[in-house]
């Protein structure tokens, strides 16, 4: 083996994860679960965030939810159970993250942003100097339907036989949970980066909760411009979200666009008003 194979996290002891530093990097990734069906799943889940270092669990409307039962199953881990989060809705369990990632088995046909483990885990190891991660998973049936991954700036995939290519919902979370540690040991070579983030010349990124309030003035300013005639919104909403998560502004940058929305239902609204003053004027 020549040095050019040698992973350079290799030379740098397994411990130093474990360490303040690495348990800070680590603690601003939160596993989301969507719709979990099993409660022996989520316990595996809950396992395997133990065996790497994941701390923060958070769970969109599970079919059970039972405290001793998890704990039962996936021995000393009361740490993340009795800290896990309940969400009805899956916007409130990613509202405050600057980067949402969804797990899934397929690639979907649109040009979503998507990656393979562990050149997925690196980057977001990176983006987590600025937030919050959010890694969500889908239901053990189903997995993530449409409109949830339409709220994801991204996605993971992992590159199983494709005749066969479901996993488990723990081993799937058992990788993708390894390929984070492995990116926060890799990311203690100080050459390459200081764990304590760097200072930013931009505004802060916008958090999900931000992003989704702004698509929601934007199908405004798009439904007053005419733009969804003929086509369905959320098709064509689909298309901007993908559109402006690749341009991943920050919060400033947000604001700007949020307030052109404005702009554009407000001038629709005088239109408007003018247009039925005109026809009240016209009928007297």
């Amino acid at each position: 083996m020549t040095s050019a194979d040698t992973d350079s996290s290799d030379s740098i002891p397994p411990e130093t994860v474990d360490t303040a530093a690495g348990r800070a990097v680590l603690a601003r990734f939160v596993v989301v679960l969507y719709q979990p069906q099993d409660l022996v799943n989520i316990a595996l889940v809950v396992r395997a965030m133990k065996n790497m270092g994941l701390t923060r669990l958070r769970l969109v409307s599970p079919a059970i939810f039972n405290a001793y039962r998890i704990t039962g199953i996936a021995h000393d881990t009361h740490e993340i159970v009795d800290a896990a989060e309940l969400f009805d809705e899956f916007d409130q369990a990613v509202g405050d993250a600057i980067r949402v990632v969804a797990m899934t088995a397929r690639r979907r046909a649109s040009r979503q942003v998507w990656s393979e483990p562990a050149e997925g885990a690196r980057e977001l190891v990176e983006r987590s100097a600025d937030g919050d991660i959010a890694l969500v998973f889908g239901r053990e049936d189903k997995g993530l339907p449409n409109e949830i991954l339409d709220r994801c700036h991204e996605a993971v995939c992992i590159p199983t036989n494709p005749e066969h290519p479901s996993l488990n919902l723990a081993h799937a979370a058992m990788i993708l949970f390894y390929e984070v540690r492995r990116a926060v040991r890799r990311s203690f070579d100080l050459e390459e980066r200081d764990l304590s983030g760097k200072a930013r010349d931009q505004a802060p990124p916008a958090t999900a909760a931000e992003m989704e309030e702004f698509f929601g003035i934007w199908e405004r300013a798009m439904a007053a411009l005419g733009m969804f005639r003929g086509v369905e919104p959320s098709i064509k909403m689909r298309s901007y979200r993908r559109i402006l998560k690749r341009a991943e502004p920050d919060r400033r940058e947000l604001r700007l666009f949020e307030a052109t929305a404005w702009r554009i239902v407000h001038f629709a609204t005088r239109i408007e008003a003018r247009i039925r003053d005109q026809i009240a004027k016209e009928a007297d």
